[in-house]
């Protein structure tokens, strides 16, 4: 059923809602008490849907690995890593083509009926994986599973605009940062929940498609939990005719970011949130090759990596708003690059150290290797609450969801990158080279900006 539109085309913003936001005094304040903001109903209802709703996502998106997996050696077509590549790109190429109509739409509609409507499709979305059957020719079942999983992807687009865009509506202002930080702590705690723990777990003990059903369940709860929030009201629109509508959806998107060029604040905050995303990325790439071809460590002992930086997001999580109340948020996210490059940098000079010598979990290397990767944890969340707070704060209501769906384009285009390119990087300079590159990168790019910051004074 189509959505109702305005009939005609909107305005282009007046030339004061275009000129740079600074970021509001509230968000440089002091913190609250952070068992506030679960006490506000519609806040918790919110994080409820976030958390999930992004961990049956997790949970999704290591159940197709395996389901590739079985596809593949069932039909022993002897190609798996290409199969499992073509799933990445199934999933994550659709966050490029739809995210700015994904905007348009988060700024348009009732964002409650959004995040109703994405779970509610999601779920069917796993639902149809469940009909894949074994007799069926390998290249028939490999195409039903990447044409689910490219219109979940798609829809899924919708949910983050409408998710990130309702935040503010829910938090108090003045606990946007922390609010923040605790979907930033969700979302790292859903990953290594539904991807790296309850997925695995629980498709060892009950099956792939006991899993897949219990995931349809969770997204049919968050649909449920998403009816309860308070509904955001855009006044009522005609329906336009195809053209007008494509016109319209342009003009809009050409809007948003119209918007985010006059504001250097937001255009910073989105280049800051794409460098920490697309480095994490690349740093869980290298991940594993860093602990068994640098390190010398088993496969499975990448927990004494992943561990502290669990850690180091929950104490970032912690200290990111004192930090922020004390320098503000621009300058908190300008240190934390900085310093987020030098431990790039130290982790690249433990390789080389380790590099050609015996080590163990006990070795010096691992030892500093850990304490590293835990105040990367600790300098992720310094960049992604303020981060996120800056676009949320400077964004006004009917133009916040076009400004989060550019930041959903430009940081999933970058995502490409690492995903398909920093494993051939790693083969041709080492893994140690590139991880070094990238510290040096972030660096200077932060140094300068606090050089840049200290002279505007």
């Amino acid at each position: 059923m189509s959505l109702p539109l305005r009939k005609r085309l909107p305005p282009m913003l007046p030339r004061a809602e275009m000129q740079a936001v600074e970021p509001p005094r509230e968000l440089d304040g002091p913190p609250g008490n952070p068992l506030d903001l679960l006490r506000h109903r519609p806040f918790l209802l919110l994080w409820l849907v976030q958390t999930l709703s992004q961990t049956g996502q997790n949970m999704v998106n290591f159940s197709l690995l395996i389901l590739v997996r079985g596809i593949v050696e069932r039909h022993a077509i002897g190609q798996l890593n290409t199969a499992i590549g073509l799933t990445v790109l199934s999933f994550t190429l659709p966050a490029v083509l739809f995210s700015p109509l994904a905007g348009v739409v988060a700024d348009r509609f009732n964002r409650r009926t959004i995040l109703v409507l994405t779970n509610a499709l999601r779920g069917v979305a796993v639902g149809g994986l469940l009909l894949i059957e074994a007799r069926w020719s390998a290249y028939l079942a490999l195409a039903v599973l990447y044409a689910i999983t490219f219109v979940s992807g798609a829809v899924g687009q919708f949910f983050g605009p409408a998710l990130a865009s309702t935040l503010p509506d829910v938090a108090p202002r003045r606990q946007i940062i922390q609010a923040n930080a605790l979907f930033n702590l969700t979302f790292t705690a859903s990953q290594l929940v539904g991807f790296a723990a309850a997925g695995p777990l629980l498709v060892k003990l009950f099956g792939i498609h006991t899993v897949l059903s219990g995931i349809i369940v969770i997204f049919a709860l968050c649909a449920l939990v998403s009816l309860a929030l308070p509904p955001s009201c855009p006044p009522a629109r005609a329906f336009p005719n195809a053209r007008r509508l494509v016109a319209q959806v342009l003009g809009e998107i050409r809007e948003g970011v119209h918007f985010i060029l006059a504001s250097p604040h937001l255009a910073k905050a989105i280049a800051y949130l794409t460098i920490a995303m697309a480095t994490y990325l690349m740093v869980a790439v290298l991940g594993p090759g860093y602990v068994t071809v640098v390190l010398g460590l088993p496969a499975e002992d990448i927990a004494y990596l992943v561990a502290p930086a669990g850690i180091g997001v929950v104490l970032g999580t912690v200290l990111v708003p004192h930090v922020a109340g004390r320098l503000g948020s621009v300058r908190t996210t300008d240190c934390a690059l900085a310093l987020g490059g030098a431990l790039l940098l130290g982790l690249a000079l433990v390789g080389w150290s380790a590099e050609g010598g015996p080590n163990g979990v006990g070795s010096a290397e691992t030892l500093v290797a850990a304490g590293l990767t835990g105040l990367l944890g600790i300098v992720n969340g310094m960049i992604l609450a303020p981060g996120q707070s800056l676009l949320q704060a400077g964004s006004p209501e009917h133009v916040r969801g076009r400004v989060y769906a550019t930041f959903f384009t430009v940081s999933n285009s970058v995502a490409f990158v690492p995903v398909f390119f920093s494993g051939a990087l790693a083969d041709l300079f080492g893994i140690s080279e590139v991880l070094g590159g990238i510290g040096l990168l972030l660096l200077v790019i932060g140094c300068w900006q606090l050089l840049a910051g200290l002279r505007r004074g």
